[in-house]
Formats: structure tokens, sequence, C-alpha cells
């Protein structure tokens, strides 16, 4: 990984730790639910549904699925590396695991869909799908040589991610603080696992930058 590489995901995993410690000292709780009380009273139909469909993105079903299929894929087409990359999400989801039970914070209670049994902090489908859409953007932009569509393919990635954020907190099921945290502790990983994927020498000696399709296609 490269050192610009290094430096966001440092920065990611501080910013983390920074809203997991204003979390737990109660920093966070005005802004949190004065954020809940104003997307609580700006529902609307569309958005509702919108919302609805969207989450399921972050779902742990949907984004176990869609890992498998792409370690599948990866080892059939004789890139068996891509799947340590998507390691990283079930790896995610025992982190959001941990974190849930270090601090313990209590869900809102502005929810429109059923709450989970779980802690809210921080949201498990932030951090599934930056940790799961930013790695595979990144990999499948590794194999790009053309800029813009270099910044396309990792734009889509964060913006699925960003949505299924802003869906969490929509439904009334997480804070504010807690799809910040989700993504920046998804997304450190992701830029970790991708770099070290698409960086890593083959054995030939020269640098793997195939990511998800061969650089010649």
């Amino acid at each position: 990984m490269n050192r610009v590489g290094r430096t966001w995901a440092m920065a990611l995993l501080v910013g983390f730790a920074a809203i997991m410690g204003a979390v737990a000292a109660g920093w966070t709780a005005a802004p949190d639910q004065a954020t809940a009380i104003a997307a609580a009273t700006h529902r609307t139909a569309f958005l509702s549904e919108v919302a609805i469909n969207m989450t399921a993105l972050g779902s742990g079903p949907v984004v176990v699925a869609i890992a498998l299929l792409v370690a599948a894929y990866a080892i059939a087409s004789g890139r068996p590396r891509i799947v340590l990359a998507v390691g990283w999400t079930p790896l995610a989801f025992l982190l959001d695991n941990v974190f849930k039970l270090l601090l313990h914070h209590p869900r809102p209670t502005v929810a429109m869909i059923a709450l989970p049994p779980d802690y809210s902090f921080p949201s498990g489908h932030a951090v599934a799908a930056s940790a799961l859409y930013v790695t595979l953007a990144m990999i499948a932009a590794s194999a790009e040589r053309r800029a813009g569509p270099r910044r396309l393919l990792i734009a889509s990635g964060i913006v699925v991610a960003l949505v299924v954020a802003w869906s969490r907190v929509y439904l009334g099921v997480h804070y504010l603080s807690d799809v910040v945290a989700g993504l920046m502790l998804g997304s450190a990983g992701a830029i970790v696992a991708a770099r070290a994927v698409s960086a890593r020498p083959n054995i030939d000696g020269e640098t793997d930058r195939q990511g998800l399709s061969d650089s010649g296609a």
C-alpha cells in the first residue's frame, strides 16, 4: 500500500476512534438526537420506500451473498488473492459486534421499523456496506488505466455505502454518529484490503494491477 493509501486509512481509523470516544463521553447525544428527530419529521412515502429498499444492501444476508459470489468468481477466474480482500467484510462484521458490546450505546426511539436487538454504535449496515462496496470498487478501479473511469468506480462504491448509511438514520434505527463511525471503520479496512491485493507482486515479480478483470480487457 502506498503512502496516500496509508494516510487515508490511518486518518479514517483516527476519526473512528475520535467519534467512539465522543459517543462514550456523551458528547454526541445532542446532535444525534437533533438529527434523529429531523429525519423522523421529514419522512415521506417515497423516501421511506427508497430507504427500506436501499438499507437491504447493507444487511447481513445480502452482503454475505455478494461477498461469496465475488469470492467464487475470483477463485474460478484464477484470482484467489481477491478472496483475501473480500475477507475484510466478515471481519468488519465481527469488529462491529465487538464495539457494540464495548459501548452498549442505546438505539434511537424514533424508529419506523422494528429495532434490531443489539446496540447502536457503530452501524453494522454502514460498516458492512463500506467494507464490501468500497473494497470492490477500489479493486475494480485498479484494473482501469483511465483516471475518469477509476474515479467513477470508486465514487460508485462510496455512494452505495453513503446511501445505506443515510437509510439507517432515516429509518430511525441508528444515530448519525453510528453511521459516520461505521463508514470510517469499513472504509479504512477497504483501503488496506484493496491496496494489498492490487499492489501485491505476482509470481513473475511484477506488480499485480488486474483487480477483477484483466488489464488488457
